[in-house]
């Protein structure tokens, strides 16, 4: 039996806001089909999606913060910023690989979150649960949002929130969130848009160009995956959810909620 005054584990957190995030999509006329790991086990390699309509990549990553109730400088000079009890904090080096294939992936139009609860123990995480809170009980930041607020400053910046401000540390930078109706909302026009379909979209994330040093799947692991792969769009899923969950992050193929697997691309 789980002790509810344990703390969270990121594994649980993570199959909460992914859960959630699927029933909010779904309210909204959309179908949210995560990549798992257990897929590249099949012997034909599918995802029950329809690749050439229009649809949305989504990633994120998530992150538990530790929860604290006094914030303490790095040096005499550092500003303290303006807390509510408790708060929690978190690190993220914009130079390392993690957040720089994130940032890549959404620099080529995916949807990427750092994903944190405002909560830290199961008692919590269970309330927020039943109660399809979790998402509001949560912080969301994008990459690009956290950059901003480190100011160019490269290395590693702690990310210290409470319930209801979020700062980008060295020196303390608020930042704006993404709060949950708006990323609902977003995620909607742009999976619905006709501009571009859900297969142009993987293969731009896909042929990307990236930085030599940063860690990737081998070329002959991608030949292996879309080889396996009932259509060459199901091949780039693989790829793009593989590359993904090797740097920690869930993966959800978003579509307009009628949109069912294509039979012509299933007969390819």
């Amino acid at each position: 039996m789980i002790d509810l005054h344990e703390r969270l584990s990121e594994f649980s957190y993570g199959y909460g806001v992914t859960r959630e995030m699927e029933r909010r999509l779904a309210a909204a006329g959309l179908r949210a089909t995560p990549f798992l790991p257990s897929l590249l086990h099949e012997a034909s390699l599918g995802f029950d999606v329809a690749f050439s309509g229009p649809g949305q990549v989504v990633m994120l990553q998530f992150k538990l913060g530790q929860q604290l109730s006094r914030f303490r400088r790095l040096n005499p000079g550092e500003s303290i910023p303006a807390l509510q009890k408790p708060f929690w904090r978190y690190y993220v080096d914009i130079g390392e690989h993690q957040f720089l294939r994130l940032e890549a992936f959404e620099q080529q139009g995916a949807d990427v979150f750092y994903v944190s609860p405002r909560f830290s123990h199961w008692s919590a995480y269970e309330a927020a649960f039943h109660a399809e809170q979790i998402l509001q009980r949560s912080l969301l930041l994008r990459p690009f949002q956290i950059r901003a607020g480190a100011a160019g400053a490269p290395g590693e910046h702690r990310i210290v929130y409470d319930r209801a401000n979020r700062y980008v540390c060295s020196e303390p930078q608020l930042v704006e969130e993404v709060r949950p109706d708006e990323l609902i909302e977003k995620l909607g026009a742009r999976a619905h848009s006709p501009q571009e379909s859900l297969a142009g979209r993987l293969e731009r994330l896909a042929s990307q160009e990236r930085a030599q040093d940063l860690p990737q799947l081998s070329a002959r692991r991608r030949r292996e995956l879309r080889a396996r792969a009932r259509t060459p769009a199901d091949g780039l899923a693989a790829v793009i959810g593989l590359e993904s969950w090797l740097q920690g992050a869930q993966v959800l193929f978003v579509t307009p909620a009628a949109s069912g697997p294509d039979p012509t691309e299933a007969a390819q």
